[in-house]
């Protein structure tokens, strides 16, 4: 009976349905609003972010501006120029004069030299690296009537993309160039009033497997050619596909005339 009278007397915890419902949803407002600090950037983000899309940009600009030309196009040519700075030998007043000579009548004799200055400047877009060859040749014709005067051999060098180099240690020459009569008279003519003009070429090399005389080596290379008056001002250069006498040999005594690229 005092059991039963203790157990109603107990007081019962009252259990409300609607104060658990408050509490869970409490919970999962909070739990959302940790979920969404978490995912929201914050300014650094923002401002990182921004940066490495700058840097981005700022790398493909510079790309395209000095890598893509380089590797897609379209690609300038290599300018070749050429400047004769001194000649020996073709003197009016004494390796011109009818009165040295044996025959005035007969064809002259002239004992040419030439210095020359070879300019290779390659843009920032050319295709690469530039090289005149080892065994590339330089002739040297009186352009008036395009007799062959004097050769001689060309330095081997590189210019990179982008850079120029002069090479002034270009000699051509030959030794008792025959000329006819009329050649002579002319020459002679034109520098005594300063007014000669020569035809310079610069003649590569046939290729390496071409050795022996092989029937597949075509002697079609790319010459470069220009024309220039003693101390005057640099000429360009244009460059052509020509068929060439190679090795080229030196116009004097052993052939009246070099054979030149046609």
């Amino acid at each position: 009976m005092a059991a039963n009278i203790d157990r109603q007397e107990q007081p019962l915890l009252p259990t409300s349905r609607a104060g658990a419902g408050r509490h869970r949803h409490r919970s999962s407002v909070k739990g959302k609003q940790k979920t969404r600090r978490l995912d929201d950037p914050t300014r650094l983000e923002i401002c990182g972010s921004f940066a490495i899309l700058v840097l981005i940009i700022l790398g493909g600009v510079h790309v395209y501006r000095h890598y893509w030309p380089r590797i897609f196009g379209p690609f300038d040519p290599v300018e070749y120029s050429v400047t004769i700075a001194a000649v020996s030998g073709l003197d009016p007043e004494t390796n011109l004069a009818k009165h040295w000579l044996p025959n005035p009548a007969k064809d002259g004799l002239v004992h040419p030299a030439f210095n020359l200055t070879l300019r290779v400047a390659s843009p920032s877009t050319a295709r690469g690296r530039e090289c005149v060859e080892a065994g590339t040749s330089v002739e040297v014709s009186y352009l008036r009537s395009r007799v062959p005067l004097a050769t001689g051999p060309v330095p081997a060098f590189c210019v990179e993309v982008g850079e120029e180099r002069e090479e002034d240690s270009v000699v051509a020459w030959g030794h008792g160039v025959r000329l006819p009569s009329f050649v002579f008279d002319s020459l002679e003519a034109d520098m005594r009033l300063g007014k000669a003009e020569f035809g310079v070429k610069i003649i590569p090399p046939l290729p390496a497997y071409c050795g022996g005389g092989k029937s597949y080596c075509s002697s079609v290379v790319s010459v470069i050619s220009c024309w220039s008056k003693i101390g005057g001002d640099r000429a360009p250069c244009n460059v052509s596909r020509e068929r060439a006498s190679l090795p080229v040999p030196r116009p004097g005594r052993d052939s009246a005339y070099l054979p030149h690229t046609q």
